[in-house]
């Protein structure tokens, strides 16, 4: 799917597209600048929620779950809010990665800002996920844990690898 299709299916309601400025306020609250790719889609999409059929895979090919919720610069939505997201996260988390919409199950999907694995796309197994203790990234990316599963080397190539219905694998 490229990226015009992805942001036309999703209803932002109201809300206006985001400014730079917010955008540059944003990237300070969270410590780092995010990867261009990203950068242009907040630019474009105030975030909500997705009604296009937005479906995506594991990279080995079998369906792994369809897009529902999209986060935004906005304010006006904490469901749909990139910073309430991440000050009030609804599942457990960690510093590296920020949630950047979730799937049709609640389960986030997030974009590493941490250095060893920056920009790249993970979903997070709410199910599997540690609740009680604290976690690493490193923790919950290993064959031990495995609720931190990788998606796509970047924004781009994960919406690129969006289509709109159940494809066979």
């Amino acid at each position: 799917m490229d990226l015009a299709k992805f942001i036309s299916g999703i209803d932002c309601g109201d809300a206006s597209k985001p400014t730079a400025a917010a955008l540059e306020e944003f990237e300070a609250k969270i410590g780092c600048r995010l990867p261009d790719d990203y950068r242009l889609f907040l630019l474009a999409c105030a975030g909500g929620y997705c009604n296009a059929g937005a479906e995506f895979n594991w990279p080995h090919g079998d369906w792994a779950g369809a897009v529902q919720m999209v986060g935004g610069l906005r304010q006006d939505d904490p469901d749909s809010s990139l910073l309430h997201a991440r000050n009030e996260p609804q599942w457990p988390t960690v510093d590296e990665l920020l949630w950047i919409m979730c799937d049709h199950g609640g389960n986030p999907i997030c974009m590493t800002i941490d250095p060893a694995h920056f920009g790249q796309i993970w979903f997070v197994d709410h199910e599997l996920a540690e609740y009680e203790k604290p976690w690493t990234l490193a923790e919950a990316m290993s064959d031990n844990w495995g609720y931190v599963l990788p998606l796509a080397p970047s924004f781009s190539e994960f919406i690129a690898g969006l289509y709109e219905e159940a494809q066979a694998a």
